[in-house]
């Protein structure tokens, strides 16, 4: 149902219609004069309009491939026609510059610093083998002395001390015979006095030297042997102990230097990884086209970022610098309402009219409908969904600049033979639709049923004639003199095949 204040609103809007229609005409089936239009019967085409943004389905884009952000020195002019192999776009190179200068001269320093300790170590590795070899040395010649001392020294000491024992007895043993008969043979005198004092001091003798025979026997079991072998064992271990320490000690100045050579080769190779990474850069500051074509800036599908794409603007990696488009691979991106978007099939035939040349119109055709609609902007009140459709222009040299606005008109069908009127005829009422048709020279108000419509064409389906004279415009009470009965069940006369949503369509020739 139409309000009554959308009804007199219209009213404004159709006279304007019909002023329009006049200056800059109509359908040429339909005869319009003064105001008056004739009912004509043929074929209506049904076409949607909207408005989308041109893209290219196949474009090569050119990326900025430095890391970090550089600053943009000098570009092709957008517009250019370029070829591949083409310098485009050159990038800042002084700091980059700046920075490979500095890194080469470290290289030296580092690479001096590397080859010092690695002479380090190596002189560390030699000194540790000698020196290992000095401890390990000790160390055998302690155990030989110990195993000498056990097996050698020891037990000819105690067969020497035996033996010394054995002679002190010995020699004792034939002293004390002598002296047994020394008092009967000095008596006799087979001896001087001399002798005999003699042999009594030699007896003395050879007792203190039994007593001190086995004094060294005991004194060497009990102090001497256990002391030579205390010292002999003192003396492995502490080579032992030397050698353990000269290993760990060896061990620790070889990590140490090991550490340092391999510190020293990390900083090496990253300040080599880098020098390659900024002389990498360096080369990529000076972008050449990898394709044939006209340049624009910056990337169509992002448009909100082409102001950052100019001379003296940042750049960042992987950014799109420029986009050359494929001219023969050209679309438009249009989103369709939800109620239309069963009246759009993939293969419709469509005219496009970019907003950049509006007196040329290229062709084109649906050929990609999305399955799942976008739901509105709710921060903006707008909730109506609307499914993205894109149009792709036919041509192989379309001379159009991606990322601006076009109109698109998409045929949805024709109705034959059917008649039909000026939109501007018809009007609304109470959720009526009426026409004033001129008869015997006043306007008579006749209710109608209508079908559907195109941008500037209602069909009549019923409550008109061919060859009958409308109005395109409301006339004033006085001069309508009569009103005919409208056709029974008017207020449901609107087509099954009109959604709600386009009656002001049908009556302005709008689009949302």
């Amino acid at each position: 149902m139409i309000s009554k204040k959308m009804s007199q609103g219209l009213i404004g809007l159709v006279i304007f219609s019909g002023l329009f229609l006049l200056i800059f005409g109509g359908d040429s089936s339909n005869e319009i004069s003064g105001g008056i239009a004739v009912v004509s019967r043929g074929d209506l085409p049904i076409n949607l309009t909207e408005r989308g943004t041109l893209t290219t389905r196949n474009a090569t884009r050119i990326r900025s491939e430095v890391r970090g952000r550089r600053r943009i020195e000098w570009m092709v002019d957008e517009g250019s026609q370029v070829k591949e192999g083409d310098l485009i776009v050159e990038l800042e190179k002084t700091e980059v510059q700046r920075r490979i200068d500095q890194l080469e001269n470290e290289l030296i320093a580092e690479e001096t610093s590397l080859n010092s300790a690695r002479n380090d170590l190596k002189i560390q590795e030699d000194r540790n083998q000698t020196n290992l070899e000095k401890a390990q040395l000790s160390l055998e010649v302690a155990q030989v002395e110990l195993e000498k001392l056990k097996q050698g020294d020891i037990p000819r000491r105690e067969r020497e001390l035996e033996l010394a024992i054995e002679r002190a007895e010995s020699e004792l043993e034939r002293s004390e015979g002598l002296w047994k008969d020394m008092p009967t043979m000095l008596e006799k005198g087979f001896v001087t006095s001399d002798q005999f004092e003699q042999e009594r001091i030699k007896l003395k003798e050879r007792r203190e030297a039994l007593v001190t025979a086995k004094q060294n026997k005991t004194l060497y079991n009990s102090y001497e042997k256990p002391l030579s072998l205390k010292q002999k064992e003192s003396s492995v271990s502490e080579s032992t102990r030397s050698l353990e320490m000269e290993t760990r000690g060896a061990e620790t100045a070889i990590a140490n230097l090991v550490l340092r050579v391999s510190q020293f080769e990390r900083r090496l190779g990253e300040s080599q990884e880098e020098l390659e990474r900024e002389k990498s850069n360096l080369s990529k500051m000076s972008v050449y086209s990898t394709a044939s074509g006209i340049v624009f800036y910056g990337n169509p599908d992002r448009p909100w970022d082409r102001d950052e794409v100019r001379v003296g603007g940042d750049t960042y990696f992987n950014h799109v610098l420029l986009t050359i488009p494929d001219p023969s691979e050209m679309a438009v991106l249009i989103k369709i309402h939800e109620a239309d978007i069963d009246k759009v099939k993939v293969g419709m035939a469509a005219e496009i009219r970019s907003d950049v040349n509006k007196t040329k119109i290229y062709k084109g055709e649906v050929t990609k409908i999305d399955s799942v609609a976008n739901a509105g902007d709710r921060r903006w009140g707008d909730r109506v969904r609307r499914f993205s459709v894109e149009i792709q222009l036919r041509g192989s040299e379309l001379s159009l600049k991606p990322g601006t606005s076009a109109e698109v008109v998409i045929n949805t069908g024709n109705l034959e033979n059917v008649l039909h009127v000026p939109i501007q005829a018809v009007h609304a009422e109470s959720g009526s639709f009426f026409c004033y048709v001129r008869s015997g020279g006043k306007p008579v108000k006749r209710g109608v049923k209508v079908g559907r419509s195109n941008e500037s064409f209602l069909e009549i389906t019923e409550g008109l004639s061919e060859g009958d004279k409308v109005l395109l415009y409301k006339p004033d009470e006085t001069e309508s003199t009569s009103e005919e009965k409208a056709p029974m069940g008017t207020t449901a006369m609107i087509s099954p095949k009109i959604s709600p949503k386009i009656l002001p369509k049908i009556f302005t020739g709008s689009q949302r």
